[in-house]
Formats: C-alpha cells, sequence, structure tokens
C-alpha cells in the first residue's frame, strides 16, 4: 500500500468513514480471512456487505444494523470535531 504524499491524499484518508467491514474488524465481529471472502463475493453480486454477511449465519440482521447505527454515528462524531476546529481557529 502507498503512503500518500500529497496533502490532499492525506486528508483524505484521514476524512474517509470507517467502512461496514473494517468496523466489524475492530469489533472482532470478523476475521480478515471472512472479510477477503465476502468482498471477493460482494464483487460478483448486487448485494450488500451485510446482507452477505446476515445471508452466511455470521450474524443476524440486528447485529449489522447496530454496526451501521455505530458506523454513522463516528461519521457524525467527525464532522462535529471539525466544526469545533474550525470554530476554535476562527477564535484563535
Amino acid at each position: 500500500m502507498n503512503m500518500p504524499q500529497s496533502d490532499e491524499e492525506k486528508w483524505n484518508l484521514l476524512a474517509r468513514h470507517e467502512r461496514l467491514g473494517e468496523i466489524l474488524l475492530k469489533l472482532g465481529k470478523l476475521n480478515l480471512k471472512q472479510l477477503g471472502k465476502l468482498m471477493e463475493e460482494k464483487v460478483n453480486s448486487d448485494k450488500q456487505l451485510g446482507e452477505l454477511i446476515v445471508a452466511k449465519g455470521i450474524m443476524s440482521k440486528a447485529e449489522i444494523e447496530a454496526a451501521l447505527k455505530l458506523q454513522e454515528r463516528a461519521e457524525e462524531e467527525f464532522v462535529e470535531s471539525i466544526e469545533e476546529l474550525k470554530e476554535k481557529i476562527k477564535e484563535d
């Protein structure tokens, strides 16, 4: 994996929201091998990752929905923290 070089590339990496698979890895709900297989299957499917996970019985729909809510909250908190930082910079 190439490291970002420009400030824009670094910002894009920093600001990118966590994907569902990354969250599930961190929570210990999936391992890398499982995620890799699911992502390969996703390429050849019209299903979302969460749908594949539920269809395979790895997790329940409720568990996927909880992880998606966690993902959404993390994105909201990131945006809020950026807004707070902007305000603080304006004050200084």
